[in-house]
């Protein structure tokens, strides 16, 4: 086989649509030596399906983007290729000269790093099917220049698992000429940096992604100091792009649509306050394509307190709990402590003070329970600079919350590359303080409390047939009784073993 010039692909922890549950890629995290990989595959990542000539149907949206970015600067289709993994031997041969990957986490050093040191059971599934993908045969027989990009990118500073050079940063602008760089033989550094790419700028989809995440916006005024995506100038696409994308998903099948930004409340503003009909008009044009259901990837708890009807109104144009049951997005609690928030977050409250957070975050579970939201929350432990009272603060605002159905996560900081608090030191299982343990237990019982709700909404979304329905409604049972004993030892501030 010749192959294609350029290939984009990532391994087959990414490249799935998830049995149309895109939380269930969170079981990436889990090592390889507790699931087999067959009933892995099965239940929690199958394959995206493939076109004849190898092509993948579904992609993460990132992916999509550099492949769109590379035609629209003057590649021809017969040149790039999105693949899976699993058919690499129809797309890459003699005539490849790149291999991009794109990925979110793959040396595991994010939230894959908690579950391995807790529970001490070895390498997670994503770290373990990414290096599979790096040493793929066809790469090792046919020696292309190997890519890195994605968010997770940064981790594979100082790895040397085969990765010839590093891309951080936006795609759209650099990674064509990077491409052409390679191509032409000229020397290219080791480590890239991609130019920011005005909304206007960020390309129309060529085929559909995973989840039906469909990009509206980049970047978040609040600047919290552990977040990369807030430390990037905002930016909102033209609504007729985002159209454009969100039609290319239901022409190919997808029935759910994700609006992705890093606060959908913040489409087409340029500062603290909601372009209101902006955002209303947004989602109407959306709805009026006929998606199943619509969700918000993200949304700031702040923004929502401060605009409540924007909220009830958006749900009444979804149609919560007639035309869907319910609406969901990621937020960040991060923690219950003013001082913390001083500290890393100064501007996650505003317009409010920082010593109203604890109140607006409850006042907002309750908006979440009227309308019929579902909440994935995360926590952030062990940020710099943080003291046990700030550590039973945010335990005791989970507690506060334990009758409102959601997801709580907690995640040990981690410093990501592109931070400001890049240089800072990590948090583990070693740091770890009884009240550390004490708030992951609170976590985990506040889970398993909502797990039968939790999987009934989720259904909701799930493409997968009934087989998979019981097997997970079973793996739910075997969690709840599995997890319990973790869970009483945490609770009295131990750790799970």
């Amino acid at each position: 086989m010749p192959g294609k010039r350029i290939v984009l692909t990532s391994d087959a922890t990414m490249m799935s649509n998830y049995n149309g549950g895109v939380m269930l890629g969170f079981a990436a995290i889990l090592p390889a030596s507790m699931i087999h990989e067959r009933i892995f595959k099965w239940l929690f990542c199958p394959p995206v399906e493939a076109e004849t000539d190898g092509s993948a149907i579904l992609a993460p949206c990132g992916m999509r983007k550099v492949e769109a970015a590379l035609l629209e600067a003057g590649f021809s289709r017969d040149e790039v290729m999105v693949a899976h993994p699993d058919h690499l031997g129809k797309a890459i041969g003699r005539d490849t000269e790149i291999v991009g990957i794109g990925h979110d986490d793959p040396m595991g050093k994010i939230a894959v790093r908690e579950i391995e040191n807790l529970i001490k059971r070895g390498a997670p599934y994503n770290r373990t099917k990414f290096l599979e993908l790096v040493h793929h045969p066809l790469i090792r027989e046919h020696r292309p220049k190997v890519v890195i990009g994605g968010n997770g990118s940064w981790e594979l500073r100082g790895e040397d698992v085969g990765v010839d050079h590093i891309y951080l940063g936006e795609g759209e602008r650099t990674f064509p000429s990077i491409c052409k760089s390679i191509i032409a033989g000229e020397d290219v550094p080791g480590e890239v940096e991609g130019e920011t790419v005005p909304g206007d700028e960020i390309p129309v989809n060529r085929g559909a992604t995973v989840g039906g995440i469909v990009e509206i916006g980049r970047g978040c005024w609040r600047g919290c100091t552990f977040c990369s995506p807030t430390m990037r100038r905002p930016r909102h696409r033209p609504v007729s792009n985002i159209i454009k994308d969100a039609s290319v998903n239901l022409e190919a099948g997808q029935r759910d649509l994700i609006l992705h930004s890093e606060d959908g409340f913040m489409y087409g503003s340029a500062g603290m306050v909601p372009e209101r009909e902006k955002v209303i008009d947004l989602i109407r044009r959306v709805k009026d394509l006929g998606p199943r259901t619509i969700d918000l990837s993200h949304l700031s708890l702040a923004s929502i307190y401060h605009n409540q009807d924007l909220l009830a109104e958006i749900s009444e144009i979804v149609g919560v709990g007639s035309d869907q049951r319910y609406m969901s997005a990621w937020i960040g609690i991060e923690t219950g402590s003013p001082g913390l928030l001083a500290k890393h977050m100064k501007n996650k409250t505003k317009p409010a003070p920082l010593e109203a957070w604890a109140e607006m975050v409850r006042d907002c579970y309750g908006i979440f329970r009227e309308r019929s939201w579902l909440p994935v929350a995360s926590l952030v432990l062990g940020l710099p600079g943080e003291t046990e009272s700030d550590v039973v603060a945010t335990t005791e605002l989970v507690e506060s919350l334990k009758d409102s159905v959601g997801l709580m996560l907690p995640l040990f900081f981690t410093p990501i590359g592109e931070t400001c608090l890049g240089k800072a030191r990590g948090f583990g299982r070693e740091e770890a303080s009884p009240e550390h343990w004490e708030l992951v237990g609170t976590c985990l019982e506040y889970n398993l409390r909502h797990l039968k709700p939790l999987h009934s909404y989720y259904s909701e979304r799930m493409t997968a047939g009934p087989g998979r329905h019981l097997a997970l409604r079973g793996m739910n049972i075997l969690a709840d009784f599995a997890l319990k004993k973790y869970l009483v030892r945490m609770k009295r501030g131990e750790p799970p073993n």
